[in-house]
């Protein structure tokens, strides 16, 4: 059996901190004083910092560069790895929700209506660390920079969920004519989602921190910033690159229609409406939901459905690919007062209100 992809990131660990051939390498944080020392840059990752000196190196260069070798062989699938890690859920919209600031939904204890059964809300993760607007609100403190999305309860996504599959497949003959006249338009006339927009607005904020730290790595060097000062927005600008980072692999592989793609999903929505699923008790189940549910993405004011209509539907988010928009709907107070009186076991709401979803495909 071949080495796994650990054991050739820890002797690539291991080797980056160590000795060899007459060089010292080691990572930023570890460089006491970098006044007399030069640097090279490292697939942008890692900063080298080579000092001469007198030492029995413990491996050679050539094993060092066949290490490497095999790690950026490797590197896809760890780059997998890392993005999928801590996604997955048992929860269906833990799986499905990601807010429109690019993180995750934790789940949170709503209500108890008996001993057997309990609602539940989702907030953004980012949330978690800085408190919702209301409390901070509530609290007199500033929301300056904090996630305005509010709270996401269960019977909301369900109600929504319901709609949305019900407006696709209800009309098959509608859907074929209302997508034809979308997608006919081509890759140039397609209206993309916002969540390519926010993506590249992370993608900037990303490309600007990593520009902030290039530039405080030159003041030290340059002598033009006390050491102290230096360590102390060193730590600052890599946890907002750390930040970052994580909300760029919750976008997956999102990324602009193609004439290929745009061709391709009417090829496959006509596949799909010849024979479409129907709900025997006039449900979609949450297996349906998460097969024909790419993810649902979380906005102030909306709800982005990304739909996967496809016969060979998984429902998986991070294959979300180039999605466009087909039409949108309102899920009003009506729709939701009915969804509970079919869900008898649901806590009713207080507070209904209208909520718009989006739909892309």
């Amino acid at each position: 059996m071949g080495k796994s992809l650990w054991h050739y990131a820890t002797i690539s660990h291991i080797l980056k901190n160590r000795l060899y051939c007459g060089e010292l390498e080691y990572r930023k944080e570890y460089v006491p004083d970098y006044l007399e020392q030069k640097r090279a840059k490292n697939n942008g990752e890692l900063e080298r910092i080579i000092v001469e000196g007198k030492h029995q190196p413990i491996v050679t260069k050539e094993e060092f560069e066949k290490v490497q070798k095999l790690i950026e062989e490797k590197r896809p699938q760890m780059e997998h790895f890392r993005k999928n890690r801590g996604i997955h859920s048992d929860d269906l919209w833990r799986r499905k929700l990601r807010c429109q600031c690019g993180h995750a939904f934790a789940k949170t204890r709503w209500h108890s209506k008996s001993r057997d059964f309990t609602t539940y809300t989702y907030k953004c993760y980012d949330q978690t660390r800085t408190g919702t607007v209301s409390a901070r609100l509530k609290n007199g403190l500033s929301i300056e920079g904090v996630c305005r999305v509010p709270l996401v309860q269960d019977w909301k996504v369900h109600t929504m969920a319901q709609k949305v599959l019900h407006a696709v497949f209800d009309d098959p003959e509608g859907t074929l004519r209302e997508a034809a006249a979308v997608l006919g338009l081509g890759a140039a006339g397609v209206e993309q989602s916002e969540v390519l927009r926010d993506k590249e607005i992370i993608e900037e904020q990303l490309k600007k921190e990593r520009g902030r730290y290039e530039t405080l790595l030159d003041m030290r060097m340059n002598n033009e910033i006390p050491k102290e000062v230096f360590s102390r927005k060193q730590q600052e600008v890599e946890k907002k690159i750390a930040e970052l980072e994580q909300q760029m692999m919750q976008y997956g592989d999102v990324k602009p229609a193609t004439e290929a793609d745009v061709s391709g999903k009417l090829e496959n929505l006509q596949r799909l409406m010849g024979q479409p699923p129907v709900p025997e008790d006039g449900e979609f189940s949450e297996e349906d939901i998460d097969k024909y549910v790419f993810g649902v993405r979380v906005y102030e004011d909306r709800f982005e459905w990304l739909l996967n209509l496809s016969p060979e539907a998984r429902g998986e988010l991070d294959d979300a690919g180039s999605p466009v928009y087909f039409t949108k709907l309102t899920v009003t107070p009506d729709d939701e007062r009915a969804w509970f009186k079919m869900h008898p076991q649901w806590s009713k709401s207080n507070k209904y209100v209208e909520l718009e979803a989006w739909i892309y495909i």
